[in-house]
């Protein structure tokens, strides 16, 4: 019967050992896959803020493109009023000169 005890005793003994060393193993997984979160998480966190860096940079280049925009469409407007004036200008020229030239054929 205490043979049998200690052969128990033994195996229980192997079997905490086992259980050990796969604690041991497990532990280091934990701290290396721990280890592995905290950098990603860093690494997210990297990526938001340049990706919020780069949102912000993209909204000041869109502000200013539409302020370039409106510049931009008040010179055509000037340029297209300057255009009309021109054409006036060009059809009361051409009135003078066919008058001028009738005149100048009597």
């Amino acid at each position: 019967r205490l043979s049998g005890q200690q052969q128990e005793i033994n195996n229980l003994i192997q079997r905490k050992i086992a259980v050990d060393e796969e604690n041991a193993c497990l532990k280091n997984e934990f701290s290396n896959l721990k280890q592995k979160f905290k950098d990603k998480s860093q690494e997210l966190k990297d990526t938001e803020e340049c990706a919020q860096k780069k949102e912000e940079q993209n909204r000041l280049v869109i502000k200013s493109l539409e302020e370039e925009n409106k510049g931009l469409n008040a010179c055509c407007a000037d340029l297209l009023n300057d255009l009309e004036k021109l054409r006036k200008q060009e059809v009361q020229w051409k009135a003078e000169k066919s008058g001028s030239d009738a005149r100048i054929k009597v």
